[in-house]
């Protein structure tokens, strides 16, 4: 998730040269599953392995954003050099059964620390039945 603060995330595409799976633009009016309208109020830039990585490993999704990402080094880089520009790699891991978890190898730290991103998780747990 990118942040760009007053930047068109279409400028971060350009900077990136990725085209992300998804992009909130100030001022669009988006409706939820619920049909609720809201404006968005930040914009933002989002690259998700959901619809691409079909596997339940996580390394698997990490691997694919970092593919992406290590190739738009430079761009990265400047993006994180620009004032009031947030990112991080959210991760999402459900978990049916309260214990375990996601892993990740030195590999993927690796990877993420030389790209100079954090690793964010949201746990949630299937609902009892």
């Amino acid at each position: 998730m990118i942040y760009p603060a007053e930047m068109h995330p279409d400028e971060v595409s350009a900077i990136l040269n990725i085209e992300p799976t998804q992009k909130n633009i100030i001022g669009d009016r988006k409706t939820n599953s619920l049909g609720r309208t809201r404006e968005v109020k930040t914009s933002g830039w989002f690259l998700s392995s959901e619809d691409f990585v079909f596997s339940k490993d996580l390394r698997d999704h990490i691997d694919w954003i970092v593919a992406k990402l290590d190739a738009s080094r430079e761009g990265l880089k400047k993006l994180q050099n620009t004032p009031d520009v947030n990112m991080t790699l959210s991760c999402v891991w459900w978990s049916p059964v309260g214990h375990s978890g996601p892993v990740l190898w030195p590999e993927q730290m690796k990877a993420l620390a030389d790209l100079d991103l954090e690793c964010a998780f949201d746990i949630y747990f299937y609902p009892e039945k």
